[in-house]
């Protein structure tokens, strides 16, 4: 029964056909076949005093001649974890090396304690995927998971209300903040027009940098100074080409070159520091030791805004006003 710590000892299952390398085919097939395993999709490799060695394939055991050693033919480089790793690495290893069962190993005698089979990690890709989502949506989950379809209403409001609460004092700031430049619009009405669309390409692209970024600290080590240039080369790239666009797109439309220049210009900064925003907020969570999907994209949607308002309007009453 899985325990509250979320560990790999936590997953593991006992009842499992064991081999010794000086054994024959057909020996342990014989052995196999004597018991009704809670798994047999591969046979685990130990010595006289229950010392892991590796692992042979149930499969590989079936195609090979019954006289044949085992220790011919199981794979001794196999990866295992130690009982008290983390669920979530465990799975991350079974992703990255391609295994369908990891084997838990007793760190300080090296003594085979079971494995996490094909269900096992699949229960965990099912719970670490759901919280990740939950956390990336700023919903503040105190079960590892939740059923949203038998939840209480009292409880659905509570999980979802502490990052809603933060945006809409941030929406509130930003309208605030938009009423000083009523004069502005007023002369110039069109650039209202184009807040909705500056808006939204800046929390696009930081959203679409945001999942790359939680995704790649999630399942490797990342190289930080190489994936910020490349990803703020990235961006600078889809600030210009958006930025471009929409400035050719409101000087044909509007006829106004200080509206078109602060449209693009504005669009151009706001891509850039989107995705620098992006990868920011979810690392300062990394560092802080907290999941890094943990309310990023509540976070980053409304920093990404205000950043926004705050570029466009400052360019405006440079080029316009």
């Amino acid at each position: 029964m899985k325990g509250s710590k979320d560990t790999a000892l936590d997953h593991v299952i006992t009842d499992l056909p064991i081999a010794r390398p000086e054994q024959v085919v057909g020996e342990v097939l014989t052995y196999i076949r004597n018991k009704n395993w809670e798994s047999s999709h591969h046979v685990f490799i130990v010595d006289s005093k229950d010392k892991y060695l590796g692992v042979l394939s149930t499969r590989i055991l079936l195609s090979s001649p019954d006289n044949q050693k085992i220790s011919e033919l199981f794979r001794k480089d196999y990866p295992y974890v130690g009982p008290h790793t983390h669920e979530e690495k465990v799975a991350i290893m079974a992703i990255r090396y391609d295994l369908d069962t990891v084997p838990v190993i007793q760190a300080e005698t090296g003594r085979f304690l079971g494995t996490v089979d094909a269900e096992e990690l699949l229960k965990i890709l099912h719970e670490e995927h759901t919280e990740k989502l939950l956390h990336r949506a700023g919903i503040l989950v105190d079960t590892k998971v939740i059923d949203i379809f038998k939840a209480r209403i009292s409880r659905l409001i509570r999980l979802r209300l502490p990052w809603l609460i933060f945006g809409f004092g941030g929406g509130l700031l930003i309208t605030i903040f938009i009423s000083r430049f009523e004069v502005l619009l007023q002369q110039y009405v069109s650039l209202a027009y184009f807040i909705p669309i500056v808006a939204y390409m800046n929390a696009a692209v930081g959203t679409q940098a945001v999942s790359l970024f939680v995704r790649g600290l999630a399942l490797e080590k990342v190289s930080m100074r190489r994936y910020v240039v490349r990803e703020l080369a990235v961006g600078t790239f889809l600030g210009a080409l958006f930025g471009g666009l929409i400035f050719l797109f409101a000087l044909l439309a509007f006829g106004s070159f200080g509206v078109a220049a602060t449209v693009g210009i504005s669009l151009f900064l706001g891509i850039i520091l989107s995705t620098s925003n992006a990868m920011l907020t979810p690392y300062i969570f990394h560092r802080l030791g907290k999941d890094p999907a943990f309310g990023s994209d509540p976070l980053v949607t409304i920093v990404q805004d205000a950043l926004s308002i705050l570029i466009y309007f400052g360019i405006a009453s440079v080029l316009v006003f």
